[in-house]
């Protein structure tokens, strides 16, 4: 049985199902879970390669920026699972399909490199766009489906020991957290198809935006409630 180490998001039940799939055809040596600002690589995973023979990392969601020397430090492969297809690397994903008029979303699972969402890809699922779907629904839409590829995979990964890329290719470099946010900026003139577009993109129960910037001061859309799901 090969050894591995999982990498989660703080999410309780999509974690906790995670590190039961993992523990199924892995001997897990170390699992950490973090919330979606932690970046830096936790000390205990750096302490649980230095010191045992691990063959792969499995990063499912977390924030995590793992360096070259953590990558390397892997026996045969560190995988990733993102939430969005092969169209949409990095941040932003689901709002940038909805703004697109994508008539499918996804979820993709592929190697780590040094650059984000840049590596081999290994498998997508993908699923229709609904006409209601808000980016909120959308991107939990991508996370049960990230679930699904996880469990998929897994297994499979555990059985050959080696990780196969499919043959698809990233659509782009991976959006950056600076790009998005500079993208969520609406100009003062914008006509009233962008508004519309922008807003249906990026309209969310928790979090604001769309944005308009006036006199070097930044107004946002709130947060609605009302697009939380019951």
């Amino acid at each position: 049985m090969y050894r591995c180490v999982l990498l989660c998001s703080d999410h309780p039940v999509l974690a906790a199902e995670a590190e039961t799939a993992a523990r199924t055809c892995f001997d897990v040596r170390f699992v950490g879970r973090y919330p979606r600002d932690r970046k830096t690589v936790p000390p205990e995973l750096v302490t649980t390669l230095g010191a045992q023979t691990v063959d792969f990392l499995f990063n499912y969601l977390s924030p995590i920026i793992l360096p070259p020397g953590v990558l390397g430090a892997l026996r045969r492969a560190s995988v990733n699972f993102h939430p969005a297809p092969p169209e949409w690397p990095g941040v932003g994903s689901a709002s940038y399909a909805l703004y697109a008029g994508d008539a499918a979303f996804g979820a993709t699972a592929h190697l780590m490199t040094e650059k984000p969402d840049a590596g081999a890809i290994l498998r997508v699922r993908r699923f229709p766009v609904a006409p209601d779907d808000t980016c909120e629904r959308l991107f939990d839409r991508a996370l049960a489906e990230t679930l699904v590829l996880f469990k998929e995979l897994l297994p499979e990964i555990a059985r050959t020991g080696q990780p196969v890329p499919n043959g698809e290719a990233w659509a782009r470099k991976a959006i950056t957290r600076a790009q998005f946010e500079r993208w969520m900026t609406l100009p003062p003139d914008a006509p009233p198809e962008e508004v519309r577009r922008k807003v249906r993109a990026l309209r969310h129960s928790r979090f604001p935006g769309p944005f308009v910037e006036l006199a070097g001061v930044r107004f946002a859309l709130p947060p609605d409630p009302k697009l939380r799901r019951p």
